[in-house]
């Protein structure tokens, strides 16, 4: 276990002691539970393109196995008509204003998508909680266990769908949870009883540093609302 003191103290937990190997190819993958994975990849210069669901929210393990067993069916809302939520009870928060474009850029990031799900590289998956520093209901075991227990079935069903795949999962939250021995989950763990309130972009930025250390890049502060268009 590591315990690191930063402004939002947090520890890693890692029994089954996943290697993060960066020295083979690997890919980033952003996937919930705000912008927070994506923005946090991009403050540690790991992100190099758009995905799915980088830029959706709420997000959570149930809903995203339903999408990817129904291969992306009906994933981007009826924007045309003026609608930002689908059927998965997603919003799509930054949709570009020019709705073709955005259908354009939401097409190519599903693509992407499974391009790199089929390709060698390791994946890594990013996910990052950040409700739980303003909403008292993402403290709670029940919900944290909910969520976490969510996060461990779609861990099989990619197993299943893709088992050759070399992956880990990078989970951020406030509890620790007891991760199955067949498991590549890393769980970080922020302390729950230390919370900064109306600190959300710093709670970002230093979610970039923890991925900065653990991956050995540079951070890089700051971003436009092009990110958001890519």
């Amino acid at each position: 276990m590591i315990i690191v003191e930063m402004y939002y103290h947090y520890e890693i937990s890692n029994p089954n002691h996943i290697q993060l190997d960066t020295n083979k190819e690997y890919t980033m993958i952003p996937f919930g539970h705000r912008c927070t994975s994506a923005l946090a990849c991009k403050f540690a210069n790991l992100r190099k393109m758009s995905l799915p669901f980088d830029w959706v929210t709420p997000l959570f393990g149930k809903q995203m196995k339903t999408i990817l067993e129904n291969q992306f069916n009906d994933f981007i809302p009826n924007v045309r008509e003026q609608q930002f939520s689908n059927k998965y009870g997603i919003r799509f928060d930054h949709f570009n204003h020019n709705v073709e474009e955005g259908i354009l850029e939401y097409t190519r990031r599903i693509e992407r998508w499974f391009r790199i799900m089929n390709d060698t590289t390791t994946k890594y998956f990013i996910y990052i909680n950040e409700d739980y520093i303003y909403d008292p209901e993402f403290r709670s075991e029940s919900c944290n266990d909910a969520r976490f227990s969510e996060m461990v079935e779609l861990e099989q069903f990619l197993k299943k769908t893709y088992p050759s795949m070399e992956y880990a999962i990078l989970y951020f939250n406030c509890r620790k949870h007891d991760i199955p021995v067949d498991s590549n989950i890393i769980n970080i763990v922020f302390d729950a009883n230390n919370i900064p309130v109306n600190r959300i972009e710093e709670f970002r930025y230093e979610c970039g540093e923890i991925l900065s250390m653990l991956f050995h890049t540079s951070m890089s502060p700051g971003y436009s609302s092009d990110i958001f268009h890519l």
